[in-house]
């Protein structure tokens, strides 16, 4: 999950609509969350955020290229139970 080249969006920041994701499972990463979110859509960028010792701080975000792969996926996936635990997407 690299960041895209920006266009008009905001210097250092993705083009498109970000997602916030949260009660992912310790054991996601930056792959496994794109892996997750990938058929909703073009993803411009996605990061797990992880703590001191590699493990997922519960929560990440997932941009996507237009709004509606980005309401698609809201859609789709939040409540969604994965490995276990509903995730918040907003």
């Amino acid at each position: 999950c690299e960041k895209a080249k920006t266009g008009p969006a905001k210097e250092g920041r993705a083009a498109g609509v970000n997602l916030y994701i949260k009660n992912l499972d310790e054991g996601e990463n930056n792959n496994t969350l794109k892996e997750l979110f990938a058929p909703f859509g073009s993803i411009t960028s996605c990061i797990a955020m992880m703590d001191e010792k590699d493990k997922c701080r519960g929560f990440g975000f997932v941009c996507f290229n237009s709004p509606d792969e980005a309401t698609k996926a809201v859609t789709e996936m939040h409540l969604k139970v994965v490995k276990g635990k509903p995730l918040y997407v907003g």
